[in-house]
């Protein structure tokens, strides 16, 4: 139910935020009393509680927390967290929108928060395993989304989807995942996010990317695809595609003209593999966001 969205309420913080990049992360802690009003954005919310007691408004439903919680949230419903009053209360926010995702993690995000979605299955409450697994995940959004280094739009992208698949896993298996499918980055994939990620426009063969990297390209595709859940073909794509994306809705640069400068010598192949990622070519796509009133906010 959407009809309480006022645009009143509406949390221009949150959007303009999101209006930059498809994501916003936060993370808060207060020892004093705390109030929050109720508001909406866009996109959809993580909420996780690390420490503290309460009760968590969301739309219609109301989630009561006692720390070591993960609530999901459609940003378009009004919520609110009401901390119980003296008590450390310790939480991070991971806002984002669907386009920053591939389709099959948008699949998971429409069984996550979708209509079908019951507001009494947006509440974990995590155990201490299901926890640190999770909380480890943040720590690395984290240190990306602080120190902004070369490539980390799309590092945080690989993070949230392994995000959104833990939850997932949680929600609909209720068992734990393997131990390994968490883990810390391999520094070389780190060096090699970076490199594809300047370097996204040029023709990279396999041979020549391992070459550089001094490993071989069999291991550099195997610990690609193990830790970052993706081929590096496939990586190099949506590396394109997320630039495409961004010129199509805030330049006037002529589809053929986005086409070259993001490394795609054919248009009509540009076109079907930007469509393969977003559902829709790049002229439905700039048309659709072109006409989206979030854009005429400004910065």
């Amino acid at each position: 139910m959407r009809s309480g969205n006022r645009p009143e309420f509406e949390d221009q913080f949150t959007n303009k935020h999101l209006h930059k990049l498809p994501f916003f992360m936060r993370y808060r802690h207060t020892t004093t009393e705390f109030t929050m009003d109720a508001h909406s954005h866009r996109g959809y919310e993580l909420f996780f509680l690390h420490e503290g007691s309460g009760h968590y408004i969301n739309g219609e439903y109301v989630h009561t927390f006692h720390g070591n919680d993960l609530i999901l949230i459609d940003g378009q419903h009004m919520h609110r967290s009401v901390p119980t009053p003296g008590n450390r209360f310790t939480r991070s926010f991971i806002n984002f929108l669907p386009e920053c995702l591939t389709p099959e993690t948008n699949k998971q995000v429409v069984q996550l928060f979708g209509t079908k979605h019951k507001a009494e299955h947006a509440h974990f409450v995590l155990c201490k395993q299901q926890h640190a697994r999770i909380y480890a995940l943040l720590v690395q959004m984290r240190v990306e989304y602080e120190s902004r280094q070369t490539g980390f739009v799309q590092m945080i992208c690989i993070l949230l989807t392994r995000l959104l698949e833990e939850i997932h896993f949680l929600r609909f298996n209720h068992l734990h995942p393997a131990a390994d499918h968490v883990g810390e980055y391999h520094p070389v994939v780190r060096l090699i996010i970076d490199y594809l990620s300047v370097h996204y426009a040029e023709t990279i063969s396999l041979e020549a990317l391992a070459k550089h990297f001094y490993i071989s390209p069999y291991y550099l595709c195997r610990l690609f695809k193990k830790t970052t859940g993706e081929t590096v073909t496939r990586f190099i794509a949506h590396t394109r595609v997320c630039e495409a994306k961004h010129d199509l809705v805030f330049t006037d640069l002529p589809i053929s003209e986005i086409c070259s400068r993001i490394g795609f010598t054919d248009s009509s192949y540009f076109g079907l593999v930007f469509k393969q990622f977003e559902g829709m070519s790049p002229k439905e796509y700039r048309k659709m966001h072109r006409q989206s009133p979030y854009l005429k906010d400004g910065e």
